[in-house]
């Protein structure tokens, strides 16, 4: 195989009319109405033969269709070759176009057939002689008559072909129009009443119309479906002037059939009016079966360009040299260089065959012409043939006028119907918003992704990294081809594979890697050119509505830091710290900002700027241990050792969390501020504004589980210092706080309303002062504030059944110094009670106790005996009265002084 690239440019050499920019909007427009009726009108190339023919490539079909015609005009002559007799010719276009094309060259082969040059070229091989012999005929006066009728042309009232003719009847039928246009007046006359009354003449009377005329006729019929959508209108008789006009093209197939001389021409486009065209072809199939039962085989159908044919059609018209051998190197060097190349490339370019394909599509490469038959042409409005050669020929003018010098270029592809072109005069943006965009608006994907006038479409940003290296502009490439695969409707909208897209832009001097890198900067790797409407899903391809997922990114990447951690805090503080047990402070700095009392534990939440942890937490921050060390009663004011250390506990966020929660803080900031924005919302869809509204939601619920997972070090004091744990998590649907996380996670450490009374042996040893012989509930209560290790009392009410179980069970005694009374139960008096009567006669004194006897303050006090509390309440309790003594021999009143005995 070749290594040889021929250069795109000193192969090709493009029309003049292309290269100058002047092949104008009517040349592709043909109008074979315009060109039988008004030549003046129309555009040279399709009014003048030799033009046409010239600008025309002889496809199989095309050739087929003229060769029956030749032989068909030759058949009453002494030329008649014997070997066409097709008088049926249908023009099938359901595979591609060209019909318009072809009607006018069965014209200008009927009418001028002197002023083709080389007939021949456009005959089927072999057919030589008979262009030759038709040229003859010709010149010894063989004259063809023709009839054109086009539907758009007529309507139900009037179906005169031309306005400049002053002998042409007011014919109101098809019939009419045709018999005026074969044979003048005479012919005219012939059907008049028939065509007046518009009631079709039967295949009698045509064979008889035709028989007066010893010349060949040529009718071409076009539109057919659109002219009987507008007759169906029109009532004749107990039918319509549809009914009329297709028993009318029965007849003429019949007579047709049945003549030597008269050819029918016909198509039956699908158009808006495909119901009338299903009928037109159901009755016309219909009748070809009785006419192939004759056995002639009059009936044809022809495609006028095959598949295979299009780009060859489109190269001959817009180039005057395409060398043959530029072309099989080209493809031979290319079909290497995708066998040779690590990637992946899509099945049909890896065959053998494939190398014919390229070779007959050049300098058109085929990928190209695919997306404009397999995509692009499922667009209602998009003709094939026309538009495609519309497109190619602006595609051509740009190229060969802004010819790039950063690298060679071997092909046309896809990307060179560049945006870029955006000349109001017919440049390919016009033909874009013109007859694409109305049934798939990508106008604002161009706009915003890939050309704007002043540079800032996101190609356009990443093509700058590129081209400033001596690069091609790759970011324009990728975007350019992925556009005109998005243009397409039904199953070919889905886009191209990456396959496809290594097909479309491959090239031997161009790093497929730098292609990764833009293509992987446009999908959003880099904020700065992302585009908004570029989605890859299966496939690459551009959507009509924004991508939602890159206007998000966008705006997060514009959100400041400042804001994500002013969202993180504000969620944090309102929504998952929580409340409980702990009391919680946030984000203490200095001693004074957590109290140091014993009323609840508190849970300094601290704050990520100064506490975070970043080595696993073994070692607590340096501003936890501060606070935990130090207290102070107001700010900047003197610190002292903090007293109630055990009831400062410290939970830290973890460093190693915290970017995903603040990213994610962002997140939910960029969102709202969409929502929040009139100006954005206006390009989104009602769809995508409710998308949105779920992303926020679904963004708040993913916050406040970050944040809660952010905070899980908790630091607890312990007899040695403070501990280390790692919160349990909290559920994912925020069910929990972080409160709710910290007593779940130290359960076995607090003492609930329902813990039941503490244990005389804990009392004396975790509580009890050893030198005191008296404690207030209170200084009890505040043990368990001071002394690191001990439990976390969320209620005093098990410390008043534990002090209700002291005096009931274990001799300690309780005074109630708000009432002045005494509680205990023992029975051994006190060594200091002074009156003969017992001490529990005393009405200060209660011989029993319960929990709700107990208050907790400082002065109701605890006492490890009664001799302590007699000896510190002594004065305060009231005797108990004295009872008259009796002597237990006699039984007389006995004096008994007090302190004297009985």
């Amino acid at each position: 195989m070749s290594n040889e690239y021929p250069s795109l440019f000193e192969s090709c050499q493009p029309r003049d009319d292309v290269l100058d920019g002047s092949l104008q909007e009517e040349q592709f427009a043909a109008k074979l109405s315009t060109v039988v009726h008004n030549p003046e009108k129309a555009a040279p190339v399709y009014r003048d033969p030799d033009s046409f023919y010239d600008m025309t490539y002889p496809t199989e079909g095309l050739r087929t269709l003229l060769s029956n015609l030749t032989g068909r005009f030759l058949a009453t002559t002494k030329y008649d070759p014997g070997s066409y007799t097709s008088s049926i010719l249908c023009l099938d276009t359901r595979f591609g176009g060209g019909k318009t094309h072809d009607l006018i060259a069965s014209y200008h082969l009927a009418e001028n057939p002197v002023d083709i040059d080389d007939l021949s070229h456009y005959l089927l091989d072999g057919d030589e002689e008979l262009a030759a012999d038709y040229q003859d005929a010709v010149a010894e006066g063989l004259d063809i008559a023709t009839g054109v009728f086009i539907g758009t042309k007529a309507d139900s009232k009037d179906a005169r072909h031309t306005d400049d003719d002053p002998d042409a009847p007011n014919t109101r039928t098809m019939w009419g129009e045709l018999a005026y246009q074969l044979y003048g007046l005479d012919g005219y006359e012939y059907l008049k009443d028939y065509d007046q009354d518009r009631d079709a003449p039967g295949e009698g009377t045509l064979s008889k119309l035709f028989a007066q005329h010893d010349q060949p006729a040529l009718i071409l019929i076009d539109e057919i479906a659109d002219y009987m959508n507008k007759a169906a209108g029109t009532p004749v008789g107990d039918k319509t002037l549809a009914d009329q006009t297709l028993s009318f093209v029965m007849a003429l197939l019949e007579a047709a059939a049945e003549s030597e001389h008269v050819t029918v021409v016909y198509s039956i486009a699908d158009t808006a009016f495909g119901e009338q065209a299903d009928r037109v072809r159901d009755g016309v199939r219909d009748h070809i079966e009785e006419v192939n039962e004759i056995g002639r085989r009059q009936h044809k159908t022809v495609t006028p360009t095959d598949e295979n044919e299009i780009g060859q059609v489109l190269q001959h018209r817009l180039f005057s040299e395409v060398p043959e051998n530029a072309a099989h190197e080209a493809a031979d060097s290319y079909f290497q260089f995708y066998d040779q190349e690590d990637r992946q490339y899509p099945q049909e370019a890896t065959d053998a065959g494939y190398v014919d394909v390229l070779a007959r599509e050049y300098p058109f490469h085929p990928s190209l012409i695919d997306a404009l038959t397999d995509k692009i042409d499922t667009i209602p409005r998009f003709q094939r043939t026309r538009d495609a050669l519309r497109l190619l020929a602006r595609a051509v003018y740009y190229l060969w006028n802004h010819q790039p010098d950063s690298y060679d270029r071997h092909w046309i592809r896809i990307y060179d119907l560049t945006v870029a072109d955006d000349d109001p005069g017919g440049g390919i943006q016009t033909i874009l918003r013109e007859r694409l965009f109305d049934f798939v608006d990508l106008g604002p994907a161009v706009t915003a992704d890939i050309y704007d006038d002043d540079g800032t479409a996101h190609a356009q940003l990443e093509d700058r990294k590129w081209t400033e290296n001596g690069l091609p502009p790759l970011g324009t490439h990728l975007t350019t081809t992925v556009l005109w695969h998005s243009l397409a409707y039904g199953e070919q909208a889905a886009g191209l594979t990456h396959a496809d897209l290594n097909l479309a832009i491959g090239h031997p001097n161009l790093n497929f890697d730098d292609y990764d890198a833009a293509l992987s900067a446009l999908r959003g790797d880099d904020m700065d050119v992302a585009c908004y409407f570029l989605y890859e899903e299966e496939r690459l391809r551009f959507k009509q509505e924004p991508n939602l997922i890159r206007i998000i990114d966008q705006r997060i990447e514009s959100t400041p830091e400042a804001s994500a951690h002013s969202r993180f805090q504000n969620r944090l503080t309102s929504k998952e710290i929580g409340d409980g047990g702990f009391q919680p402070v946030e984000f203490p700095e200095s001693p004074a900002d957590l109290p140091d009392t014993p009323d609840t534990p508190k849970l300094a939440v601290m704050h990520p700027d100064t506490a975070a942890v970043e080595d696993g937490g073994d070692t607590p921050p340096n501003r936890v241990t501060q606070l935990y060390e130090q207290q102070a009663a107001k700010h900047e004011g003197e610190t002292e050792t903090r007293i109630y250390k055990n009831y400062a506990l410290f939970l830290a966020p973890d460093a190693d969390r915290m970017d995903a929660a603040i990213d994610e803080a962002r997140r939910l900031e960029a969102i709202e501020a969409l929502l929040d924005s009139p100006e954005q919302k206006a390009d989104l869809s009602s769809e995508q504004i409710e998308e949105l509204r779920e992303r926020s939601d679904e963004a708040q619920l993913m916050l406040g589980e970050l944040v809660r997972n952010v905070y899980r070090h908790l630091y607890y004091p312990d007899r040695d210092g403070l501990t280390h744990i790692t919160i349990g998590a909290t559920e994912s649907n925020g069910g929990t706080t972080l409160v709710d996380a910290v007593q779940t996670t130290l359960e076995d450490k607090i003492v609930k309303r329902d813990a039941g009374a503490r244990g005389s042996a804990h009392v004396q040893q975790k509580l009890w002062q050893q030198t005191q012989d008296a404690m207030s509930t209170e200084a009890l209560v505040n043990q368990y504030a001071k002394k690191p290790g001990l439990d976390y009392l969320f209620s005093t009410k098990p410390i008043r059944e534990t002090v209700s179980s002291l005096v009931s069970d274990h001799g300690y005694a309780y005074w109630d110094g708000e009432s002045g009374t005494a509680y205990w139960v023992g029975t051994a008096e006190p060594e200091t009670w002074p009156h003969p009567e017992p001490f529990a006669k005393s009405p200060d004194v209660e011989t029993s106790i319960r929990d709700s006897d107990v208050q907790i303050g400082s002065a109701f006090v605890v006492y490890r005996d009664i001799d302590a509390l007699v000896d510190d309440h002594l004065d305060e309790i009231d005797r108990p009265e004295q009872t008259v003594a009796t002597c237990a021999e006699c039984g007389a009143e006995v004096e008994n002084p007090e302190g004297s005995e009985p």
